[in-house]
């Protein structure tokens, strides 16, 4: 979805078994982010039924079908056709698709970059109250690492971020060295801060849908997820950071 002319949206979505209960609510809640989201332009990179296309459409939803497989793939691809659908945009930012609170930060975060003049925008919540206390800990053990090695205070595990064209090849080049999920957004911001590029933080009141949090605290499918997301993280941000 494209906010004006110069910022435009990307993500990726599967709406999976609508009888699987956490897939179900994703696809629910990600319904509301595209409405919160009705002003962008959103190129959406899917892989779902028709009757959820069609509701994604008419909010302005562009939608293409995903050719490649495996997570960092398919994240450089949506980045990549994002770019190609608005080649007059300067701004992209890439969403998670169950953020509907995360809309009404983009532009102020747009704005700080434009008055920074920096090559990336990352969002710092303020709290983590509203999550499910194990994927709350997750965050802010990365968080910690990540502020201890940078200098900064940095939400660094933390997904949504605004990144100008200039800094999208940091992305799109990004070769999967630590195994192409998680990190194949991660690491090219870590790599776009070690090259000595300025970036800009924004702290937000961020506050994670109720309805992601009642279907996913405690659910030992996801428990696994946040590990396997946990295992990835931070080897790769050690790794990288040290190299």
């Amino acid at each position: 979805m494209k906010l004006n002319d110069n910022i435009i949206c990307a993500t990726t979505f599967r709406q999976g078994n609508q009888f699987n209960c956490i897939e179900r609510v994703r696809a629910e809640v990600f319904l509301d982010t595209v409405r919160e989201l009705s002003n962008l332009d959103l190129l959406l990179h899917v892989d779902t039924d028709d009757l959820y296309l069609k509701n994604l459409q008419k909010y302005g939803v562009i939608t293409v079908k995903q050719k490649s497989i495996g997570m960092g793939n398919i994240r450089r691809e949506a980045i990549r056709e994002a770019s190609l659908h608005f080649p007059n945009s300067n701004y992209l930012c890439w969403l998670e698709p169950e953020k509907p609170n995360i809309a009404k930060f983009i532009l102020p975060m747009v704005h700080k970059m434009k008055m920074d003049k920096t090559s990336l925008g990352i969002f710092n919540r303020n709290n983590m109250s509203s999550y499910p206390p194990e994927q709350s800990h997750n965050y802010q053990f990365c968080r910690a690492v990540a502020t201890q090695f940078i200098g900064f205070d940095i939400d660094y595990a933390f997904g949504p971020m605004v990144v100008p064209r200039s800094s999208s090849s940091y992305f799109l080049e990004y070769q999967g060295e630590y195994g192409d999920k998680w990190d194949s957004i991660l690491v090219p911001r870590l790599r776009i801060i070690k090259n000595g590029l300025c970036i800009s933080t924004l702290p937000i009141n961020f506050q994670n849908d109720n309805r992601m949090t009642c279907v996913e605290s405690g659910n030992p499918t996801i428990i696994l997820k946040r590990l396997e997301q946990f295992n990835n993280v931070i080897p790769s941000l050690v790794k990288e950071w040290f190299l």
